[in-house]
């Protein structure tokens, strides 16, 4: 998403089954229901939706707002997560896999040598946050994930 929107951007959690874009839109368009406003678009994807208001005020009145309610199931509002481009987290580790292997990985992976990233991983092992001194010139991770795929 683009820097320009960021604060006009609300991330929708547990949205109902059957709520289309256009419920969606009529209730946090209206401002006395959700404290929101005009919305530029909705993408909705399972049972979450991205919004991005015309003015960062509306966005967050929307959030200031405590309950939010369509089809009698109180919704979840908040900012959505940062993206990072110095910061790639992997999952699904086996916690029993020495460390040697995943910065061998990480290495082959992203090319980077070990002073260019650093490894934190979390309290059971599952997962690895990978810190990066510097982001990737664009396009080269994708390109390397799906050569080791």
């Amino acid at each position: 998403m683009m820097t320009e929107s960021q604060g006009r951007v609300v991330e929708v959690l547990g949205l109902p089954d059957g709520v289309d874009d256009e419920l969606l839109t009529l209730y946090f368009e209206n401002k006395r229901r959700s404290g929101g406003g005009p919305l530029h678009s909705v993408e909705k994807s399972e049972d979450r939706a991205l919004l991005v208001f015309e003015e960062a005020e509306a966005a967050a009145r929307v959030l200031s707002k405590e309950h939010h309610v369509v089809h009698n199931v109180e919704l979840s509002v908040r900012k959505p997560a940062s993206k990072d481009p110095c910061r790639f987290l992997l999952k699904g580790i086996n916690p029993s896999t020495c460390i040697e292997m995943i910065e061998l990985y990480v290495e082959n992976l992203l090319n980077v040598n070990v002073p260019e990233y650093t490894l934190l991983p979390s309290t059971d092992n599952k997962l690895i946050l990978i810190q990066l001194s510097q982001p990737l010139a664009q396009g080269r991770l994708l390109f390397r994930i799906y050569i080791f795929l």
